[in-house]
């Protein structure tokens, strides 16, 4: 019997075929990279990367939408599913973000799917979003109002060490990557902060 494994689950099993640049390079950079992508898709101006032990964090200046997502099997936001499905774009995605320096890049997915702990906070049009995910599937969502004026979204992962054994994100070599990227791309203002 054929049994259907979800991308998520595949991911965490077999997470060479998903992050080859990752395993190659011996370092996690490209996880806080792949969340810089989304956010400069998004239009984000402004991005902060703070790296801490075992975690790191990617804020930017745009919001995530809370309408529900059609093309999904339950009812779940735009937000969720960025973080949830692999999105249509990809291939199109996928090109430009070679070009300006990331590599592969299949979506958020991935990192959620393949972190030990994933965490979505946004406040978008008056309303605040949190959602919990643990490998990669959504544990908890609130979704209320807020009086929050500006945009705002951060996104907290902790990489699974079972997935990534003895693998970190590296200060310098993220910081230099970051620099090509801010270079191809005039205007953008990322900073890295080590916590």
């Amino acid at each position: 019997m054929i049994r259907h494994i979800e991308p998520s689950e595949h991911m965490r099993m077999r997470p060479k075929l998903y992050f080859k640049t990752l395993f190659k390079e011996k370092t996690l950079d490209s996880l806080p990279l792949e969340i810089i992508q989304y956010a400069i898709d998004q239009k984000s101006a402004v991005i902060t990367v703070n790296l801490y032990t075992d975690e790191f964090s990617v804020e930017f200046n745009v919001g995530m939408s809370f309408e529900v997502y059609q093309d999904y099997l339950e009812d779940i936001t735009q937000a969720e599913a960025t973080l949830v499905k692999i999105p249509k774009s990809v291939p199109l995605w996928k090109k430009s973000a070679q070009e300006a320096g990331f590599g592969e890049l299949i979506g958020l997915i991935r990192i959620n799917a393949t972190s030990e702990w994933c965490k979505l906070l946004t406040y978008s049009n008056g309303q605040k979003g949190a959602f919990l995910f643990k490998e990669g599937v959504t544990q908890t969502r609130t979704i209320c109002g807020s009086n929050e004026k500006e945009n705002y979204t951060k996104i907290t992962v902790k990489p699974d060490a079972t997935i990534f054994p003895n693998l970190v994100v590296n200060p310098t070599t993220l910081q230099e990557k970051i620099d090509v990227i801010k270079e191809k791309l005039s205007g953008l203002d990322i900073q890295l902060h080590i916590n």
